[in-house]
């Protein structure tokens, strides 16, 4: 049984479309890169084979040119280098014509830069000027050229002290053909030269990479949706760190157990009773209307009964530490009012107790009234002493 579909994700699917566009740009560069250099290289072998030198220009050129002298290139920007000593480790030693591409311009090690100016190869000598220097070579006085592989610089070697030229990175080529074509007297030994590297460079073309299918994605390669669970799981861990602040502006919710109002209703005894637990007010819920608080109603009074004559006294609450009957709370929480509970005083009496059962009872306790101040009683002037 053969397989003819098989389903793939969707990251996979894209993955080798963005794979295989790749692969056809990076051929497609390779191509004008290699047709390029072949262009290049039939140009030289033309040039090698017939130029012989221009008449022009014969103006505005570092050196004044003879008669006889003719100009095979010139050069509007080039940097005179020089040998830091005699014999420096690691510079390139004389030899053929190497007319491959180079891109770092970068002095190496035991050069170093004299000045800038324009420099011009002819049929007799190569001459250079700009910078306060001046510096000629004659093909006569030559021992040999080297040509650096990796940086656009070419010594010429002589009598003198060891000198040569940087020139641009862009015309390096050029500048080295047309100089070991300008010194040297075998044209055919260029020629062939020339050829040689024409026949490789032809037996080598850029080759297009193969196209890759949904399954050759591999698992490390980048999925789109990766990114929004990525981001997704960020926030889940901010979110559970942080609270709900750390995504947003705070909200309003329902009020903490510590930001609640509390009311602590006082209720005085002989000496001051213990408090009541605070009651916790949730805040008002703005969907529905809210009722106005009720007053407090005052406790239903019993019948009085006859007591025994007495001296009220009142006992002040104590003014070092007083209790505040309501607790205070933030001013951005509505708190309904709510009417203080009844205050009640207790007066006791000085005189022993009395024997009859009906007057036995206690002290006379008054009504309470639904002031927040504490009240003190008073005898009853209609009840008869004993």
């Amino acid at each position: 049984m053969t397989v003819t579909y098989v389903a793939c994700a969707p990251w996979r699917i894209a993955w080798a479309e963005r794979e295989n566009e790749r692969r056809q740009r990076a051929y497609r560069d390779a191509t004008d890169a290699w047709l390029h250099r072949d262009d290049h290289l039939v140009r030289l072998r033309i040039e090698a084979a017939s130029f012989l030198g221009c008449t022009q220009p014969r103006t505005g050129l570092p050196v004044d040119l003879y008669d006889d002298e003719l100009v095979f290139r010139v050069l509007p920007v080039a940097t005179l280098v020089e040998a830091e000593a005699r014999h420096v480790p690691g510079l390139p030693t004389p030899g053929p014509c190497d007319l491959a591409d180079t891109a770092d311009e970068v002095l190496p090690a035991g050069l170093r830069a004299v000045g800038t100016g324009m420099a011009v190869v002819t049929s007799h000598r190569v001459a250079f000027a700009g910078g306060g220097r001046r510096r000629e070579w004659r093909y006569a006085d030559l021992l040999g050229m080297a040509h650096h592989p990796d940086v656009p610089v070419t010594l010429l070697h002589d009598n003198c002290r060891l000198a040569g030229l940087l020139v641009p990175a862009s015309a390096a080529v050029n500048f080295r053909f047309y100089l070991t074509l300008a010194a040297t007297e075998d044209r055919a030994a260029v020629t062939g030269q020339v050829d040689a590297l024409l026949a490789a460079h032809r037996a080598t073309p850029p080759e297009p990479l193969p196209t890759v299918a949904p399954a050759d994605a591999p698992l490390s390669a980048v999925r789109p949706d990766r990114r929004a669970l990525a981001v997704a799981a960020v926030a889940t861990v901010v979110f559970a760190m942080l609270g709900p602040g750390a995504v947003g502006p705070p909200q309003a919710g329902p009020l903490r157990r510590a930001e609640a109002a509390t009311i602590v209703p006082v209720r005085n005894s002989a000496v001051i009773g213990p408090l009541r637990a605070p009651a916790i007010l949730a805040p008002p819920n703005p969907a529905m209307p809210t009722r106005p608080a009720e007053p407090a109603r005052p406790p239903k009074a019993g019948p009085v009964r006859p007591a025994a004559p007495a001296v009220a006294v009142a006992v002040p609450l104590p003014t070092s530490a007083p209790v505040p009957s309501t607790v205070s709370v933030p001013l951005s929480v509505p708190v309904p009012s709510v009417a203080p509970g009844p205050s009640v005083s207790v007066t006791p009496t000085p005189t022993p107790a009395p024997t009859d059962p009906a007057t036995a009872a206690g002290p006379v306790v008054s009504p309470p009234t639904p002031t927040a101040q504490a009240a003190t009683t008073t005898p009853n002037p209609a009840t008869p002493s004993p």
